[in-house]
């Protein structure tokens, strides 16, 4: 992976940031009463809202970048 620039850096940790608000919106309460609960959730949400969508992205970008002339 290349070095991300600061800017850029700072813009992901503001999306991140507002993406973790809505998601633990809609967080069991009981998920969110201890640091191992709340490792638990984050990684399940990661795996089951994030990931999918980041890899959509990766793979649509990755075929238009594949199907457009050099």
């Amino acid at each position: 992976m290349f070095n991300i620039p600061p800017e850029e850096q700072a813009q992901i940790d503001k999306y991140l940031i507002e993406t973790a608000k809505i998601l633990r919106k809609y967080t069991e309460p009981e998920k969110l009463k201890d640091f191992e609960s709340i490792e638990v959730e984050v990684k399940h949400q990661i795996m089951e809202i994030v990931s999918p969508s980041i890899g959509e992205f990766f793979f649509q970008k990755g075929k238009n970048l594949t199907s457009s002339p050099p």
